[in-house]
């Protein structure tokens, strides 16, 4: 028995190991992904599988996040700026430090007045995408017989920004097309069914008869959730976050420095933050995760706030249950308005929706694509497998149903998922990615009552 769960330990540390070196690898080939969910968009080459012989697409359901967005206050650098301005006013800063001092300020400054709202690099990212579906799917915007797209926006005001550059390209490729586009409190409803996602402990009178089951699961979660992300740890003998290599090219004397500083810990947490922000405000011409950190320290930081995400967001042990049944509107949305565009005297090219990575990442995971394995798993594990919220949760994050039709009037789907094509786990394909709707259809409904179960019990 306890060889056994030695072999078990030590293959646990193995995979924990080998996941960490992937994620330093990752941050070496772009520092920019250690930003988690404020990652911007990442436009990589685009493969399709060809479709079965005779079908043709014919219309889109489309949900895409918010591009790149400012964040929503501008307190996250003040522990770094009164650091500085502290340790600069006893001429403790060396001329690096003095640098590094410029860029958080920098990035702190352009935040003030833009909080929350989209940037431009937010804006380009939504023409692109809607430019590449254009030129991916050419016949869906050149069927005579359906010129309408419909769009429908969270009531965010950088959502609705995010629709509009996204139109807008569309309306370049094809402006002979009816655009029609909404935006109110009673679609919220299916745009981000997110916000009524009771928080840990809690269940809002419509859910009080969930199942025991289902509520100490609820329960269980909350004593975890509360906690603030943890840093990565390193196991013994491998590289770990150093302060004191990081901070000493800052400081003329490193020891005075920390004497100051106290625990350096949330002054460099602060730098880690605003470093992040450089990506998606990309005008300002300043990198500080390239300049200043390693991967490996990149990493230390990420970890905590990765998990974080797939906690609140995605298919966890602990929150899943919640996840998969708050975000069900969403998926029957896409179901019924498909239904009604797939009819013969239907004039439907595509409807689009813009919304919130609290919507897109439920909705993944109630169909069971959340993680690239289909895996489910608790969730301080979520960076040990391989689940990483900068390709699973970046800015401009999106899902697309597209639908092709053969003469005979039969109906396949494919789902990608940020332009990918994704299998879909339980469905048996037709060939590729591509699935009979019908039995889509009744897949995704199965999902949807499995989800409901335990609440409706």
């Amino acid at each position: 028995m306890k060889k056994l769960l030695l072999s078990s330990l030590f293959l646990a540390l193995c995979l924990s190991l080998g996941a960490q070196e992937d994620a330093v690898r990752l941050f070496a080939e772009n520092p920019d992904r250690a930003a988690n969910n404020m990652h911007s968009y990442e436009f990589n080459p685009i493969q399709d599988t060809k479709a079965p012989k005779g079908f043709k697409p014919f219309y889109i359901s489309h949900y895409g996040r918010h591009g790149s967005r400012y964040e929503q206050n501008s307190t996250f650098g003040r522990a770094a700026l009164e650091g500085f301005a502290h340790l600069d006013s006893l001429g403790l800063l060396t001329d690096s430090g003095k640098a590094l001092y410029a860029d958080v300020n920098a990035v702190v400054e352009a935040h003030k007045g833009m909080e929350g709202s989209l940037t431009p690099r937010g804006a380009r990212e939504h023409k692109m995408l809607a430019a590449r579906m254009y030129e991916r799917f050419p016949k869906v915007f050149k069927n005579k017989d359906r010129m309408e797209i419909n769009s429908f926006s969270s009531t965010s005001f950088r959502c609705i920004v995010s629709m509009c550059n996204f139109t807008n390209s569309l309306t370049e490729k094809c402006p002979k097309h009816e655009f029609t586009f909404t935006s109110a409190d009673k679609f919220m409803a299916y745009i981000n069914p997110s916000l009524n996602i009771p928080r840990p402990g809690e269940v809002p009178a419509p859910r009080q008869t969930m199942s025991a089951e289902a509520l100490a699961r609820l329960r269980s979660a909350s004593g975890s959730a509360s906690a603030a992300p943890q840093g990565y740890t390193p196991a013994t003998g491998t590289p770990g976050y150093d302060f004191k290599r990081f901070l000493t090219p800052l400081f003329k004397d490193y020891d005075a420095a920390l004497k100051e500083l106290g625990n350096p810990e949330p002054f460099v947490r602060a730098i880690y933050t605003t470093g992040g922000l450089c990506q998606v405000i990309d005008f300002l011409g300043v990198d500080i995760y390239r300049k200043y950190f390693t991967p490996e320290e990149l990493v230390y930081f990420w970890a905590g706030g990765n998990d974080s995400l797939y906690r609140m967001w995605a298919g966890s042990v602990e929150n899943g249950d919640v996840i998969r049944y708050a975000i069900i509107p969403l998926l029957k949305d896409f179901i019924e308005k498909a239904d009604a565009a797939i009819q013969p005297d239907s004039h439907r090219a595509a409807d689009l929706r813009f919304g919130h990575d609290t919507s897109v990442l439920p909705l993944f995971a109630l169909m069971g694509v959340d993680d690239p394995q289909n895996r489910v798993f608790p969730y301080r594990e979520a960076h040990n497998n391989g689940w990483y919220a900068f390709f699973q949760i970046p800015m401009a994050t999106n899902c697309q149903f597209i639908f092709y039709r053969n003469k005979k009037g039969e109906v396949l789907t494919k789902v990608l998922y940020n332009e990918k094509e994704i299998p879909i786990p339980g469905v048996e394909p037709v060939s590729g990615p591509y699935y009979r709707w019908s039995e889509l259809k009744a897949h995704f409904y199965n999902l949807i009552d499995k989800a409901a179960a335990p609440w409706n019990a």
